[in-house]
């Protein structure tokens, strides 16, 4: 286990900042030691459920609950349902207090949500450790539901740290620019933005911004009202994809040092687009909740650009299956990702091996028929999906030629095109039986499909 480390020596000096102005680490230090006084008055048997959508009011919770043993269960939404089913697994909260109100908990912090309580008067107790499994319990993440339906994932403070450890190695030495300022239009709920946007710059004195950014036209906003800065940005695939056509941050590029995708693929011809707006490549990091990071790439050109594994690391193929060895795990995985291993440890993504479905008794890849179909030049993005009654539904995005294709002619016609693409590789009786033409596919907070949101589409 990783040694004690009080968070005061942790933080730098300014250490976060909110819409307005930083926030010092003496503020947050004495917050988090009211906080953590109060939560160890109570008693909230063996989890709590954590939830609030600005990043540094949910740090000073975070910090002050894994004072505790307790396990911390993160909801990745407050959505009356999500909220619902944390509900069965511990009845305190801690956060927001509308959330709590929705889904029926206990709230905890009424007695500390008037931030000039005296209990932040008090004498600052340094005496607050950076999380560890020494001193706190676990946390409970919840997968996207995007194969499915969503799953809780334990992880240990160590998984965490040895994770930090990780990202501070292998990518802060890249950064010419000193005094990076961490900014994301992905949520703190999840893994992804929990680690890139929010602990990782906590834990090794950076600085990170505590309101997410849904558009980004308000971040750019934003980084026009600031001093200039080296911001380093936390975002989606979808997110990414979004800005090759409007790239309102593409004017922003002197500012941001470095800028992270992560929760899906990024398309190649998207990531070199943006290559040529910024003036330099996304860093893709390739991974999952249930399996930590495994590998990073950088595509700047067109041709098949590999992925390189983080230290300790490896994949193995053994009787014909695929294993993930990784020091964030305590015994190697199976993936269901199809990769080519390259000799030098190096490999290459083919796709997801876990979404082939039955269609009428014949075996069909959703993965491929979606970049089948994408390979058509109306075509810009594709979910394709098994309804309930066993046949495909397909969600399409079009492209320019194909948005002016169907002004022109009626719906079916294109359906009947993309369907004849299809046909070239697919028997018909596996082609979607039903088509949605949208303007964007519905992803979540975290750049994901939901496989329960997508099936709304159809009903």
């Amino acid at each position: 286990m990783d040694s004690l480390n009080k968070l005061i020596d942790l933080l730098a000096p300014n250490c976060a900042s909110d819409e307005n102005a930083f926030i010092t680490a003496d503020t947050l230090i004495k917050r988090i030691n009211a906080f953590s006084a109060h939560y160890k008055k109570l008693d909230m048997s063996t989890a709590v459920v954590l939830y609030h959508s600005d990043s540094v009011e949910f740090f000073i919770r975070l910090m002050a609950l894994a004072q505790t043993p307790i396990d911390i269960i993160l909801p990745p939404n407050a959505q009356p349902q999500t909220l619902a089913k944390m509900r069965q697994l511990s009845a305190f909260f801690c956060g927001e207090h509308s959330a709590a109100s929705e889904g029926g908990f206990s709230y905890i912090d009424e007695a500390l949500d008037d931030t000039s309580s005296s209990l932040l008067a008090e004498q600052r107790n340094d005496n607050i450790y950076w999380p560890n499994d020494k001193i706190s319990g676990r946390l409970i993440f919840f997968t996207s539901g995007s194969s499915g339906p969503a799953k809780a994932i334990y992880k240990t403070w160590t998984a965490i740290n040895r994770e930090l450890n990780t990202l501070e190695q292998t990518f802060m030495a890249r950064l010419a620019a000193d005094s990076p300022r961490f900014v994301a239009t992905v949520s703190h709920q999840h893994i992804y933005g929990l680690l890139f946007k929010v602990l990782w710059p906590a834990r090794f004195g950076h600085c990170w911004h505590g309101p997410m950014f849904h558009y980004p036209e308000h971040l750019a906003q934003y980084i026009d009202s600031q001093a200039p800065n080296n911001w380093v940005l936390v975002a989606s695939p979808a997110q990414y994809s979004r800005l090759v056509q409007d790239n309102v941050l593409g004017g922003k590029r002197s500012n941001l040092a470095m800028l992270f995708s992560s929760g899906g693929p990024l398309e190649d011809s998207d990531a070199t687009q943006l290559y040529q707006q910024f003036e330099r490549a996304i860093i893709q990091v390739y991974g999952s909740t249930e399996t930590g990071g495994i590998a990073y790439r950088q595509v700047s050109t067109s041709g098949a650009v590999p992925w390189q594994p983080f230290p300790g690391v490896t994949l193995v193929r053994h009787n014909g299956q695929l294993t993930l060895k990784s020091p964030l795990l305590d015994e190697p995985m199976r993936l269901d990702d199809k990769v080519q291993l390259l000799s030098n440890g190096e490999f290459m993504l083919l796709g997801r091996a876990d979404r082939t479905v039955k269609v009428a008794e014949k075996r069909v890849n959703l993965v491929g028929m979606e970049a089948r179909l994408i390979a058509h030049p109306w075509v810009k993005h594709a979910a394709i999906m098994q309804l309930s009654t066993g046949r495909l539904g397909a969600l399409v995005v079009l492209t320019r030629e194909g948005l002016e294709q169907f002004e022109q002619c009626p719906r079916k016609h294109i359906s009947q095109t993309l369907k004849v693409h299809l046909g070239l590789e697919f028997e018909a009786v596996c082609l979607p039986r039903k088509w949605r033409y949208l303007q964007s596919l519905p992803y979540n907070s975290q750049g994901k499909l939901v496989s329960s949101e997508l099936e709304s589409y159809f009903d």
